[in-house]
Parts: structure tokens; sequence; C-alpha cells
């Protein structure tokens, strides 16, 4: 790969890596708060969407799979968004509650506050799977690159880019609700757990011929870390690193056992 088909790609990881420091220079410009209501979120969110979509369609070899990954793709493809996450979370939970890091309790009352966070879920994973596995991990397959390489990479910079988020605009609270650690110490861990994910998430975009089925299971795992960031199981910051249906290192290996089966299946048929 040469320099110059290096350009497109490399253009767009600085972009969308100063994209959320640029958000909140904008709030401290305005003397906003940083949060997740103020113009840094709406900023750090949009950029990377709107930055693929750029060289996407100004790049002849990705316009036109670019355009095809916003269509409906493949059916199979949906019941398996819909089935991973949640089946990963029991598997997490109940191997947690077995080695006694957590109570056998329900989730409690926390219905409402996920049917509220719906809509805006679904409409904020337009712009991050359209960003991700709309653009970057297309892009990088697209270069030859082999799938592990486009794992670790699309996966430290979607990670990378989650920084500003975790450091400044998430409520700390609901950082805690989830493991119990300084913001700082949160925010370095999602890097690694943003790469655990890429691969699940590369993969659905492969099966399902389209971003659709990684937005749906993005955003069944992000309802799904509602309750864990209100209270539900809590867990100590130990356990919680090994058993947390969120960030726990059970859960990330879970995740990346299924995509090494859905990559095996894919390179199968290949056969």
């Amino acid at each position: 790969m040469g320099m110059f088909s290096r350009m497109p790609l490399l253009l767009y990881v600085v972009i969308v890596l100063a994209s959320g420091w640029i958000g909140l220079a904008v709030n401290r410009l305005a003397g906003v708060p940083h949060s997740m209501d103020s113009p840094a979120a709406l900023i750090w969110i949009l950029i990377p969407l709107l930055a693929g979509a750029a060289l996407a369609l100004s790049d002849r070899s990705l316009r036109r799979s670019y355009i095809a990954s916003w269509k409906p793709g493949r059916p199979s493809a949906y019941v398996l968004a819909l089935a991973i996450f949640p089946a990963a979370f029991a598997v997490t939970l109940a191997i947690g509650w077995a080695c006694g890091a957590l109570g056998p309790a329900g989730p409690g009352p926390y219905g409402a506050a996920v049917a509220a966070a719906v809509v805006p879920t679904l409409v904020k994973n337009i712009a991050e799977e359209g960003a991700w596995r709309g653009y970057l991990a297309p892009a990088l397959m697209a270069r030859g690159l082999p799938d592990i390489t486009v794992w670790i990479v699309s996966g430290a910079v979607w990670g990378l880019w989650h920084l500003p988020y975790y450091l400044f605009l998430l409520d700390e609270a609901l950082m805690r609700g989830v493991w119990d650690v300084p913001r700082f110490v949160y925010a370095l861990m999602a890097v690694p757990v943003c790469m655990s994910w890429a691969p699940l998430f590369t993969e659905l975009r492969l099966a399902g011929r389209s971003v659709w089925p990684c937005l749906l299971a993005h955003s069944v795992a992000n309802l799904g870390q509602i309750p864990v960031s209100l209270g539900a199981w809590p867990m100590s910051p130990l356990a919680a690193l090994l058993f947390s249906p969120v960030f726990g290192l059970l859960h990330s290996a879970v995740l990346i056992g299924v995509a090494l089966i859905l990559r095996r299946r894919r390179l199968a048929g290949r056969a």
C-alpha cells in the first residue's frame, strides 16, 4: 500500500481522533459545561460519520460499496445482531454468579430508563457504525490488510476516539455504576474493550453486507448496559474487571470467540 493510497486513511484517523478534543475546545470557548448535552458531544459523534462519508464518496474504489452498505443486507445477520450481546451478557453474569462475584438478583425496575434510551441510542449508533463499519473497517479491508490488522487498527482508533467521552463528557456516576474506578482508569480500559468488540462488528458487517446489523447489535449492547450503569449487579472493581457484562474480560473473550466462529464460517464459505 503506497503512501498516496494511505493518505485518506491517515487523514481520517487524524480527523476522528481530533474530533472530541475539538468539541471540548468549543465547549470551553462557549463557556458550556462538558456533558452529553453539550456541543462537544455533537461534534464528537458527527465528525467521524461525515468525514467517512466524504472520503468514501470521493474514492471510486469505495463509493459503490459504501452506498451499498446502507442497504438492508442479509436478514440472517439481524438475527445474530439481536442475539449475540444478550447471550454474552447472560453467560458472563451466570459465570460471575457461579463464582460468587454477584448475587442472583434481577436487574430491577430499569425498564423505563431503557425504553427512554431506545431512540437516542439508535440515532447515535447510525453515526458511530456509519463511521467505523461504514468507512474505516471497509477502507482497511479494501487495502488488502489481514483480518487481524483490520480488527486491531479499527478497534484501536475506535477506542482512542472514545477518550474525550469517558474523560469529560459521560457522567462519572454512570461509569462508576459499571466499574468503580477513577475516570482515567476507566477511559484507558475502554481502548482494549473496543479492540475486543471490533472483530465481532467487522464480521457482522461482512456477514450482513450492511452497517445496519452492526448498528442493531451495538444498540442492543448499549441498552443492555443501562441497568448496569444504574446499579444493577453491583460488583467490586476486581470482580467487575473479570465478570462485568460491559467491561469484563470474560465478556470480551466471549465476543472475540463469536467473531472467530463467524470468521471461520465466512472463510469456509469461500472454499
